[in-house]
Formats: structure tokens, sequence, C-alpha cells
């Protein structure tokens, strides 16, 4: 690596077996193909693995990184790319580590680079404060036709189970499989910030979860923190906001915009409201969605599907609101009282609340089909 890094331009290593690192990470300060020829490179917890310094190109490929952990309170820790442009390409990051306070980025840290991870398996990485397996600090971060499994963080705040952006940056995440990822607080899966811009397309968000016990807390699968986000031939399914107020099984979003459209939510679900969607004062616009079997827990249990809360505002046209509960009200939709919900072509039916089995309406505006829904209360029926 040191006769790399000297030498001029970009190099290429092609391991021969499989190496265990003795006496730290690897630094590249020079253009550098790693190909890992199906080797490993093991750190056994003694340091991260490979340290990318800033303006510097690394391509890894076919290569498993194991065992990296990240210098107390540091993060990556398998790779950490400081202003720097990797690649991560048909490999594997496995049971990397980035603890103490402040670590980020279990698997990987982009800090302001560009980061681009295709074809590869990041599973069981653990960070202590965000992105139990990627960490993006600004910059641009990639994800395609890859895995992202078994990733947790710590309780510092503990968010971005999978993924985790931090400020205004852009994540990217395409054809890929976020599988049985956990959140202490927001986002088991994927977490966007509020100056963030976040894509998900053509990917299954399953089995994560998120266990913050505050009414803004929670977004089993998808959490956005006010940023913008795009979700786009996805499936949301079985993903959980477990905390005693968590929200938003599928996906959370506290005061941004979001545009979902040609997605399945199903059998999500959040102890507080919105088993499948919550928003809290965003502006949402969903277009050819079915949400089905989603349901709530009692704290208090409203919006067994789709739950606004607050100056909420959603635009649904075209989909299916079938088969979820509440433990209260709207077992399909809950509107607030100074929400504003627009229903239109969308089929609500046979789903179940001891209130407002299919559709609830708390006093704000709600139409269904140009229709309004009275509010809750006058008298008339709720379906």
């Amino acid at each position: 690596m040191a006769r790399a890094n000297k030498a001029a331009g970009e190099d290429t290593i092609r391991l021969g077996r499989s190496i265990t690192l003795r006496k730290g990470s690897l630094e590249i300060t020079d253009a550098l193909v790693l190909d890992g020829n199906g080797k490993q490179i093991r750190a056994r917890g003694k340091d991260r693995v490979l340290d990318v310094v800033t303006d510097v190109t690394l391509r890894v490929e076919d290569l498993t990184l194991r065992g990296g952990r990240a210098p107390e309170g540091e993060s990556g820790g398998a790779i950490r790319a400081t202003g720097a442009t990797l690649e991560v390409v048909d490999s594997r990051l496995v049971g990397n580590r980035a603890l103490g306070e402040g670590a980020s980025g279990g698997a990987i840290m982009n800090d302001g680079g560009s980061v681009s991870v295709v074809g590869t398996r990041i599973e069981r990485n653990r960070a202590e404060r965000a992105g139990g397996g990627i960490e993006a600090n600004a910059g641009v971060t990639t994800v395609t036709d890859s895995v992202l499994r078994g990733n947790r963080t710590g309780a510092a705040p503990g968010n971005g189970g999978a993924l985790h952006l931090t400020g205004a940056g852009a994540v990217v995440v395409e054809g890929s499989r976020v599988l049985r990822n956990r959140a202490s607080a927001e986002g088991g899966g994927l977490w966007n910030s509020a100056d963030g811009q976040m894509s998900v397309t053509g990917t299954l968000v399953a089995r994560n979860r998120a266990t913050g016990v505050e009414a803004d807390q929670g977004g089993g699968g998808l959490f956005n923190d006010g940023g913008t986000m795009t979700v786009s031939d996805v499936r949301l399914v079985g993903n959980r906001a477990t905390g005693a107020a968590g929200s938003g099984g599928g996906l959370l979003d506290v005061g941004g915009t979001v545009s979902v459209q040609d997605t399945t939510m199903t059998k999500n679900r959040s102890e507080r409201a919105g088993g499948g969607l919550e928003t809290a004062a965003g502006t949402v616009d969903l277009a050819e969605v079915d949400m089905s079997d989603n349901s709530t827990g009692d704290m208090p249990g409203n919006g067994g599907a789709l739950h606004l809360t607050g100056a909420a505002q959603v635009t649904w046209n075209g989909g299916t609101v079938t088969g979820n509960d509440a433990a209260a009200q709207g077992g399909g939709l809950w509107n607030s009282e100074t929400g504003l919900l627009v229903v239109i072509g969308v089929d609500v039916s046979g789903n179940t609340a001891p209130e407002g089995a299919d559709v609830y309406n708390d006093g704000g505006i709600f139409l269904q089909d140009g229709l309004p829904v009275p509010p809750a209360g006058l008298g008339l029926p709720l379906g």
C-alpha cells in the first residue's frame, strides 16, 4: 500500500490472499483500485480498515471488509472517506463498528465526498450516533443493487439504522433491499436530514424498526426530518415504530416534502398513529399508492393507514386503502383539526376502528372525490 501511495497516478492492487491488519488502518493517499479477488481484509476490532484522504479516488471491488472498529468517538468503522471519491463494488462490509460519543457510520463514513455503493452487502454493522451501516455528512451518496441488512444504531441519538444523512447532502437508493435494520430513535431503515434530498426507487424496505418513544419519533422504514424525500416503486413491508408514542410504521415525515408514487405499504405498525404513514405539518403527495393491513397500537391509536398531525397537507391520487386497523379512530385515514386531506380515486374500504372504520375527520378540510367528509361529532356517518 505504501508503494502505491508514493507512485504517481492510479495504481491497482489485486489481493492474492486474505489479510489481517496488525498495526492500524490502511491509509489511502493516492488514486487506487483495490481488487479483493474474493478475499478479505480483517481488522479484528483494532482499527478501521481503510482511511481515504481528501481528493483521493478509491475503488474497492470483490472484497470483504470485516471487523473494523474506528477509534473511540470517530466515524467509519470499515471505511472513512473524507472529501474523497469512493466506489464500493461487488463487496461485503460485515460486522464493523463506530462506537463512542458522536461516532457514526458503522461501515462507511462519507464526510463531504462522493460515495457509490454497487452490488454490495452491508450487514451487521453498528454506530453509536447514527448510520448503523452508512453515514453521509453532506456530499453525494448512491446505493445501487445492494443489501443493507441487520445494521443498527446506539442510543445517542440513534437515527438511521441502515443509512443516515446529515446536512445538505443527497442520497439515492435504487434497486436495493433495506432489511431488518434498527434505530434507537428514528428511521429504522433510512433517515433524511432537514436540508437533505433523498430518493428511494425500486427498493424493498422490510422489517426495520425504530424504537423512539416520542410522538415525533419512529419511522420504522423511512424517516424524513424536514427535507425532500421521493419514494417510487418501493415496497414498505412489516416495518415498525415500537416506542411508547412511536409514529409512522412505514414512513414518518416531520415538516418536510414527500412524494410517493407506485408504492405499496403493507403490514407496517406504529404504537401512536399512522400505521403506514404519519406526517406532522409536512406536505405529502401520493399517487397510485396501496396501503393494506397496516395498524396502530393504542397510544392513542389513530390512522391505521395514514395519519395527519397539525397543519399537514396530503393529496392522494389513485390507489387503495384496505384492511387497515386503528385501535381508536380512522381505520383507514385520519385528518387533523388543522389538516388538509384531498383523496381522489382511492378505494377506501374494509378498514376497521371503533370510530370511523374507514375515515375520520377531526375537524380539518377533508375532501374525498370532491365531497367533504364531515368532522366527527356532527352526527353524520364517518364511513
